[in-house]
């Protein structure tokens, strides 16, 4: 039997998985990712890239090609609401092109469309750029056991059959909703284990709007007398692929049982002769793991928690995983992370899982608002006219708020947390909608304009960065001296914007390797050893 060790095995190769090898391998930690498939995407389960997964992008130098991928950049992003793809349209929620996008005052980067297709490759190209990560796919992860000195894996080369043992200091559950990671540890997830049983059909024609003779947009909701009952969404203009999700279909348990041609043609309003891609059955569902570690053995994305897709957050609340993980395993190979600092993942990312799981669960059941009282929703007449325009508005205004999310996806914050120092500030409201900038600590330090089209997210990454905002501040130089007698990264940043300074409301502000405020003051801690220890999970 084969053996290998390395500090980090990584089960499951979807975009968390690999969003972890390459956290990893930018901070420079060998790691090992085994996938039991090929790798492959031809029917996608994610579909955006939201802004603050495009951040970590922009961080990891890979904006620019996911904001290339082959989905149109003229092609309207607009969310309509319809009684069929061919019928009446009833309210449409206008959203520009990606070559028509601008940046708002909260962050450099917007929304994409970049379909797992596309983005699971150009993150997996980045994990391969390090030559210190090994990506393994056709490798299938049996069993572990956890040791005093980390665990011992074994995995088996589905091709050859050849078993292997691998020990390594930490084990990192990718592996999905099914995670036989978490079922192994005997982790329960909590919260509601059925919301709704989905289909999703996918299927490819030629230009389908301009064969319908209809407006183009990417996403359209079916409502008819019935209530909302499906979405069907454009993933790849070019190609013609699309995909029908019939939003509950209970009682169906294999693909044998479902009428393609059935919903397809109450979706359309009419025949269509397609060519069908892939049927696939699931379970809706709004949980979160009871724990997100247990001793070397962490869970991330939908091991631990299981999203409504309403507010596209699964994945991208997985990438969020990644990164807080990421950086706290590279602390700890590296020495100076603390014996608590790994703790501290559970402590600060479990809540968020709790939150987003809440949010979108809430956008999901908002659509049940609307099943009642529709008898004139598909006439043709004045009335049915008027009675669709006041059912648009009420649509645009709850069901498509899972479309405005800004503030679900810049807004989450580690409070309280045990590596994070509190002050009296308030804090910002937690609005799905609205977003309020702040460098509380805990909160993820603001973005701002600089000179040369950069922002202050740019400065953040590698190690802790002291920012000093005012000319009056006090010399940073002590805390440069603990923090290098404990061998924490650590550089100081002195800013003279105004702007900086208003919105991060201190004169000094110590932002994490991720990009979350740690501790902001107007003078220097009275307890510098006590501060740095705090922060690197050492106390």
């Amino acid at each position: 039997m084969k053996a290998s060790e390395t500090p980090v095995l990584i089960v499951g190769g979807g975009p968390v998985g690999l969003a972890l090898a390459a956290e990893l391998g930018w901070r420079g930690v060998p790691c090992t990712l085994i996938e039991q498939s090929d790798g492959r995407i031809t029917t996608p389960k994610m579909n955006e890239v939201n802004t603050r997964t495009m951040e970590f992008c922009r961080r990891w130098g890979i904006a620019d090609r996911v904001m290339r991928c082959p989905f149109p950049d003229d092609y309207p992003l607009d969310v309509v609401f319809v009684t069929t793809l061919g019928g009446h349209e009833i309210a449409r929620m206008e959203r520009p092109p990606r070559k028509d996008q601008r940046p708002g005052p909260f962050s450099p980067m917007t929304l994409q469309i970049c379909s797992q297709m596309w983005f699971d490759p150009v993150l997996l190209e980045l994990a391969r750029s390090f030559p210190h990560v090994q990506v393994r796919h056709r490798t299938h992860f049996d069993s572990y056991e956890a040791r005093r000195d980390g665990v011992l894996a074994r995995i088996t080369e589905v091709t050859s059959g050849i078993e292997e043992i691998v020990h390594t200091r930490y084990l990192a559950g990718c592996d999905g909703a099914n995670s036989a990671i978490r079922r192994s540890v005997g982790i329960k997830m909590i919260g509601s284990d059925l919301l709704s049983r989905p289909l999703h059909l996918y299927f490819r024609t030629p230009d389908l709007m301009g064969q319908l003779g209809k407006r183009q947009g990417t996403f359209y909701l079916a409502i008819d007398r019935a209530g909302i009952w499906a979405n069907v969404r454009v993933i790849d203009p070019v190609q013609g692929l699309w995909r029908l999700m019939v939003l509950d279909a209970p009682g169906v348990d294999h693909p044998s049982q479902v009428d393609r041609e059935s919903y397809l043609r109450r979706a359309v309003g009419r025949n269509l002769d397609v060519d069908w891609v892939g049927v696939s059955i699931w379970t809706r569902r709004g949980v979160v793991a009871e724990r997100y570690s247990d001793g070397p053995v962490h869970l991330l994305g939908d091991a631990v928690h299981q999203l409504s897709p309403t507010g596209a957050l699964g994945m991208n609340t997985g990438i969020g995983d990644a990164v807080d993980l990421g950086w706290k395993l590279a602390a700890v190979h590296e020495g100076w992370g603390g014996g608590a600092l790994l703790a501290s993942y559970d402590a600060e990312r479990r809540p968020v899982g709790v939150r987003n799981v809440t949010m979108t669960t809430g956008f999901f059941q908002s659509h049940g608002s609307f099943a009642h009282a529709m008898e004139r929703i598909e006439d043709a007449t004045p009335d049915g006219a008027a009675f669709r325009k006041e059912l648009g508005e009420k649509l645009v205004h709850d069901v498509a708020r899972m479309f405005r999310t800004l503030g679900l996806e810049l807004g989450y914050r580690y409070d309280p947390s045990p590596i994070c120092v509190p002050d009296d500030s308030p804090s910002p409201p937690d609005d799905p909608e609205r977003f309020v900038p702040s460098a509380r600590p805990g909160c993820r330090a603001p973005h701002v304009s600089l000179s040369g089209d950069r922002s202050t997210l740019d400065l953040f990454g590698k190690g802790f960065i002291l920012l000093r905002l005012d000319e009056s501040a006090p010399d940073p130089s002590p805390m440069e001296r603990v923090a290098a007698q404990k061998r924490v990264p650590f550089s100081v940043v002195t800013l003279r914007e105004p702007a900086v300074r208003e919105i991060y409301a201190a004169s000094l502000v110590l932002v994490r390797p991720d990009g979350h405020v740690a501790w902001r003051a107007n003078a220097l801690h009275s307890d510098l050893n006590q501060l740095i220890d705090r922060v690197r999970g050492a106390i």
